[in-house]
C-alpha cells in the first residue's frame, strides 16, 4: 500500500450529512475500508445520534452545524433561508470555528471528503487541502436532468453549490449508467457494506416493507394500505414491515398473523431483504441500491422531493421494480405478479452494473493525491 505519494498513511477527514441513516451508512463503509488500509480517518457529521455511531465504530467523531436549506417551488429562497437560519447561525459559526481549532490542533488532513454537507468543503478551503466529493447527488449538480411530474433538481443543485462551491473531483455514486464530459467527475457503483454483500439470499414466501418519515409525511397511510392489501388479497406471503421506533405505538394495530409490524433494526432488516421476494419502501437511494444488490425487486413510494421522483421514476423505466404516487391494490397486486420477471431483470443488471466494490477506486484515487508536508499526528478521540 502506498498512501500519498509514498509509504507514509493518508490522513483523511469525511464530512458526513446527518439527516437519515444513507449518508452515514455509505461513509462508514468508505472510513472502516481506508482504516484497513492502514490510512488514519475523522468523521464531521451532525447531530448526537451520528456523532455516537461513528464513535462507536471507533472513528474520532465530531459535531458540526448543519444549516436549515428547505425548497419552496423547487427553489431555495434567500429569505426563506435566512430567516430558517438566523438564530442558529452565531452558533453555527461558533462550531465551525471551534472546528477549525480542532483540526489544526490534531492535524490537519491530507484531504478532505464531503458527502452533502458545508463543513469540510469550507475546512479544506481554508486549510488549503483537496476537497474530493463522494456523494450521489451531485448528478443534480452536473447533469441536465429532466423534471419528475412536478419536482425539479433545482433546489438540490443549490444546496450542492452552497454546500461546497468547488470540488477537486467528485466521485457520484449511481445504480444506472450516467456520463459526463467533465473529466473531474467518475460515476461509480453504490457504496455497499460488506454485511450485505456477504448476506446469504433465498426466496421465501416474505414481503419486507420500510416507510420513513419524511417532515408532515409520514408512514401511516401505505403500512395501513399496504397491510389491508395484503390480509385481503394475498394470502400466500407475510408481510414484515419496519418502522421508526417512534412510530411504532401508532402503527401496531394494523398487524396481524399474516402483517408483521416491528421496530426497524438494521441487521434484521437487511437479512430479511435477503430472504423476501420483493421489497416495499419510499424511493430513498441507500435502501434501493442494498436491495438491488441483494437480487430483489422494489416496489417505490416516493416521498416529496426531487431525489425520490428520480429515483422512483429510473427504476421503474430500468425494469428493476414498479412505482406509484401510493400504495395502490392494482399497482401492489401487479407488482407482485411480475415479481419472478423483474427479479431477473434485477440480477442482471446486479451482475453487469453493481458487482464492483467502489470503494478500492477511492482509495487509489486518494493514495495517488500528491504528497503534502505536514506530518501525520497519532489518532486523536473526539
Amino acid at each position: 500500500m502506498s498512501g500519498n505519494g509514498s509509504e507514509q498513511p493518508l490522513n483523511v477527514i469525511i464530512g458526513v450529512n446527518g439527516i437519515g441513516m444513507g449518508h452515514t451508512v455509505r461513509q462508514s463503509a468508505i472510513a472502516q475500508y481506508l482504516r484497513d488500509r492502514g490510512h488514519q480517518v475523522r468523521i464531521i457529521t451532525n447531530g448526537s445520534d451520528r456523532v455516537a455511531y461513528f464513535r462507536d465504530l471507533g472513528f474520532p467523531t465530531w459535531d458540526g452545524w448543519m444549516p436549515t436549506l428547505l425548497a419552496r417551488d423547487d427553489r431555495i429562497h434567500a429569505r426563506d433561508a435566512v430567516a430558517a437560519n438566523i438564530r442558529q447561525a452565531p452558533e453555527g459559526l461558533r462550531r465551525h470555528l471551534q472546528l477549525r481549532r480542532l483540526v489544526r490542533s490534531s492535524g490537519v488532513p491530507h484531504v478532505f471528503v464531503t458527502d452533502y454537507e458545508p463543513n469540510t468543503p469550507r475546512l479544506a478551503y481554508h486549510f488549503g487541502r483537496p476537497l474530493i466529493s463522494i456523494d450521489q447527488q451531485s448528478k443534480y449538480r452536473h447533469l441536465d436532468l429532466p423534471t419528475v411530474g412536478r419536482y425539479a433538481r433545482t433546489a438540490d443543485e443549490q444546496r450542492l453549490r452552497y454546500f461546497a462551491p468547488r470540488v477537486d473531483r467528485s466521485f457520484i455514486c449511481s445504480y444506472v449508467p450516467l456520463d459526463a464530459e467533465d473529466r473531474r467527475i467518475e460515476f461509480i457503483a453504490p457504496v455497499i457494506p460488506d454485511l450485505i454483500r456477504s448476506a446469504p439470499v433465498t426466496t421465501e414466501p416474505l414481503v419486507t416493507a420500510y416507510f420513513s418519515r419524511y417532515f408532515d409525511h409520514g408512514p401511516e397511510e401505505s403500512v395501513r394500505e399496504l397491510a389491508s392489501i395484503f390480509r385481503q388479497s394475498v394470502p400466500d406471503r407475510t408481510l414484515r414491515i419496519y418502522t421508526q421506533p417512534t412510530e411504532l405505538r401508532s402503527l401496531r394495530g394494523y398487524a396481524d398473523a399474516r402483517v408483521e409490524i416491528r421496530a426497524f433494526d438494521r441487521d434484521a432488516f437487511i437479512a430479511d431483504m435477503a430472504r423476501s421476494e420483493a421489497v416495499f419502501s419510499n424511493a430513498g437511494f441507500n435502501l434501493i441500491s442494498e436491495a438491488l444488490v441483494l437480487g430483489k425487486p422494489v416496489h417505490l413510494i416516493p416521498l416529496p422531493t426531487y431525489d425520490q421522483h428520480w429515483c422512483a421514476k429510473v427504476i421503474d423505466e430500468a425494469g428493476l421494480g414498479t412505482s406509484a404516487p401510493r400504495i395502490e391494490r392494482r399497482a401492489v397486486l401487479e407488482f407482485l405478479a411480475r415479481g419472478r420477471a423483474l427479479s431477473d431483470n434485477v440480477v442482471r443488471h446486479r451482475d453487469l452494473y453493481l458487482s464492483a466494490d467502489p470503494r478500492e477506486r477511492i482509495a487509489s484515487y486518494l493514495e495517488s493525491l500528491p504528497a503534502v508536508d505536514r506530518p501525520i499526528p497519532a489518532p486523536v478521540a473526539g
